[in-house]
């Protein structure tokens, strides 16, 4: 949404620049027939010696047309400018937002309450071989635990006790291992 606004004024702004270019063209065909008027009869003569003062006038100062597209670019450019500075700051509210809220979901959840279906088998600190069969968990990475017990619940991860660890993680949310997985890296 953000990059469509930013799209939106960046394409006011190309339209905006492109409106004195079209003026000036228009000026130019309509000077054209004058000079091709001028060698065929003598009346557009008449109108051309009127029309060069403001030929020379448009050449020396602005037109009320020409100053209109310049102030309309002025414009479009400050607002070009105050939707980009609206959008980085949208960003950077909205970064912190998702942080913060993330920072709130993993203190509601109570990991040592989920930790002791674990401590059954792994022991209180995870320092145990379960059943003597696996690895110690306590200490191993973060994203190697997550890949594990996601690994658990869609059966592509596990060995022997493969089976058993499917039934005790299958209740887990993406939180909840991402929580979990946090705390026994650091034990």
């Amino acid at each position: 949404m953000k990059k469509r606004a930013l799209a939106i004024a960046v394409t006011a702004l190309v339209l905006m620049s492109g409106c004195g270019e079209k003026k000036s063209e228009t000026k130019s065909h309509e000077a054209a027939p004058v000079a091709k008027s001028e060698t065929t009869t003598v009346k557009p003569e008449k109108k051309e010696e009127s029309a060069k003062p403001e030929k020379k006038g448009a050449e020396t100062a602005a037109t009320p047309a020409d100053e209109a597209a310049a102030a309309a670019k002025e414009s479009a450019q400050k607002e070009v400018a105050n939707v980009a500075e609206s959008v980085a700051q949208g960003e950077a509210e909205a970064k912190e937002s998702i942080e913060k809220k993330a920072e709130e979901v993993k203190s509601q959840i109570d990991v040592a309450t989920l930790f002791t279906k674990c401590a059954g088998c792994h022991g209180m600190k995870g320092e145990k071989h379960a059943l003597g069969k696996s690895n110690i968990i306590a200490g191993q990475p973060k994203e190697e635990l997550v890949k594990k017990i996601k690994g658990y619940q869609d059966g592509s991860y596990g060995g022997a006790m493969k089976a058993m660890m499917a039934g005790q993680v299958k209740g887990l949310n993406a939180d909840q291992i991402d929580a979990l997985a946090d705390y026994i890296s650091k034990m």
